[in-house]
């Protein structure tokens, strides 16, 4: 089944008025980053490329710059590549993810030890 260990769950969003950034954003950045293309990304997402062009298009209006620089067809075909906002913000994200995870861990444990989950479970036997 499993890890059978309690545990937590974390995912960050952005928002401005509405969301602007979150974990999905992050990997589809990754995968333009990985692939070269917008396509591409939201292939290995196994995501519509429709839908991804749509949150990417979101997330650009929230920030107010383009996350992404594109090249059309030509010989060689086109792709996008991050801009240096995007990388920025790519690694302002990490960091700030990192960070939080981090605090959270101290938090989980000061709250829900396994020491305390084991008391907790004793209670009533």
């Amino acid at each position: 089944m499993g890890n059978d260990e309690l545990h937590y769950g974390m995912s960050l969003k952005l928002y401005f008025a509405d969301k602007a950034f979150g974990p999905g954003m992050s990997v589809l950045l990754r995968g333009i980053q990985t692939t070269g293309s917008l396509q591409g990304a939201a292939q290995a997402m196994h995501m519509a490329y429709s839908k991804a062009w749509k949150i990417l298009k979101e997330s650009e209006k929230a920030w107010g710059f383009p996350l992404t620089e594109r090249e059309t067809g030509g010989r060689d075909g086109g792709g996008s590549a991050l801009t240096y906002q995007a990388l920025e913000l790519l690694g302002a994200y990490d960091a700030f993810t990192e960070e939080a995870r981090a605090e959270l861990d101290k938090l989980f444990l000061k709250h829900f030890s396994p020491e305390w989950v084991e008391e907790l479970r004793k209670i009533g036997e």
